[in-house]
């Protein structure tokens, strides 16, 4: 494998942008996401797609589809490693699934298997709605996969902001349930009940922690707020820069 190149720097070649240095330099961020849903899942993260937050424009490839646990980290892995043989590394690499009917052994196996790879890991147990309640609820007792479209349907009709005159239903591939629920709910909320549900757990059986989502992590990484990422972008820019930087426009 060829030696990989510094990130940030790479990245910003690529778009051949480059002026002279100064404080409100802009990097753009390669990130791939990979999902263990064909829809649900991509639709929603393909909506940061483009968004600056700060210093960071973000370009984010989303793969997905009708594959296991195990099988999402290890196409990630995959992917990673083609990227960094093709000179075009990404910036950071997440796998995103979720609990569902999965043995217990195969969940914990690939969140623990992610971790070791450096692979970032965006789990669910049980199910990726999991997130959109906690838009809405700090919910700290399980729930059944089959119950989260009445319970998001319910939040979002009841918000003082919903004046539509026929009842929100929520359907699970909608490429718009970003929007929906982050109208209704408030996504800052829902990263802090989720950081606060998932560190009330300290072991590694995974499967056991219900209800509880990691996806808190790469969206908060999405919005610009995760500041070691944020350090280590521009750290590489810095280190491996020359007299000039580059900046998007």
């Amino acid at each position: 494998m060829g030696k990989k190149k510094k990130l940030s720097l790479m990245n910003l070649e690529r778009y051949s942008y480059k002026e002279a240095f100064h404080d409100d330099v802009r990097v753009r961020c390669r990130i791939l996401i990979v999902c263990e849903g064909e829809k649900t899942e991509p639709n929603y993260f393909k909506s940061f797609d483009q968004l600056q937050y700060g210093g960071v424009v973000y370009d984010i490839e989303c793969e997905g589809g009708k594959i296991n646990t195990m099988q999402v980290v290890d196409k990630a892995m995959e992917l990673r490693d083609k990227a960094i043989a093709s000179g075009l590394p990404y910036d950071t690499v997440w796998a995103v699934f979720d609990k569902d009917d999965f043995p217990a052994s195969s969940f914990n196996a690939a969140i623990l298997k992610a971790e070791q790879h450096g692979i970032g890991c965006a789990w669910s147990n049980e199910a990726f709605e999991l997130w959109y309640v906690f838009h809405f609820v700090n919910r700290v007792t399980a729930m059944s996969r089959e119950d989260y479209k009445t319970v998001i349907s319910q939040y979002v009709n009841d918000s003082p902001a919903y004046t539509q005159n026929t009842k929100y239903v929520y359907k699970k591939n909608d490429q718009k349930s970003r929007v929906i629920i982050t109208a209704h709910g408030d996504e800052s909320r829902a990263i802090r009940y989720a950081q606060s549900q998932a560190n009330s757990f300290d072991d590694t059986r995974f499967a056991l922690h219900n209800p509880c989502t990691t996806v808190y992590k790469l969206v908060r990484l999405l919005r610009g707020e995760d500041q070691e990422f944020n350090k280590k972008i521009m750290d590489d820019l810095k280190n491996n820069g020359t007299n000039d930087h580059y900046k998007t426009h």
